[in-house]
């Protein structure tokens, strides 16, 4: 009886330290991004103006970028701020410059492409352009990375099975 109560002891605990270690994983890694976003406003106030931010949007591509979406003057602006300046350029466009995230989904649809299910749709930036990149699954459920140019629509990348 005593050695079933000491089983049970030490599974409990070792669950909670699980748990415990997943927490902190959880919150450390949610820290950093809020900090990488907090520091990517900071940085696009240097060159831009705007007054309320929407959202922070990490891109991990060629060119790391924070994609923030903003209001400037009552309009929805959208800036990239690159994670390493000296390698990629900092970009700003109106969000009426270019097409929207409904439009990009459409043009992937129009590539008709083996597409099971969309996991994201994010701006981010290829060689200093502004991108809608499209990640989805495919019937084999193969990753897959399409992207289109903000500006034209033009697809600008296509990865496939990954």
């Amino acid at each position: 009886m005593r050695t079933k109560t000491t089983i049970i002891t030490v599974l409990v605990a070792l669950a909670l330290m699980v748990a415990i270690g997943a927490l902190k994983l959880y919150t450390s890694n949610t820290g950093y991004q809020e900090q990488e976003s907090v520091t990517a406003v900071k940085k696009a106030k240097q060159w831009y103006s705007f007054n309320q931010v929407k959202s922070v949007t990490p891109f991990r591509g060629t060119d790391a970028y924070q994609v923030i979406q903003a209001k400037q003057k009552g309009k929805k602006v959208y800036i990239w701020v690159p994670d390493q300046p000296k390698k990629a350029p900092f970009l700003e466009r109106l969000a009426s410059e270019g097409i929207t995230q409904g439009q990009a989904i459409q043009k992937l649809a129009d590539a008709r492409l083996d597409v099971k299910r969309i996991i994201s749709v994010r701006l981010g930036a290829i060689k200093g352009n502004p991108v809608w990149e499209i990640t989805f699954l495919n019937s084999k459920n193969n990753y897959n990375y399409v992207s289109f140019y903000f500006e034209s629509g033009k697809e600008a990348q296509r990865i496939l099975n990954l």
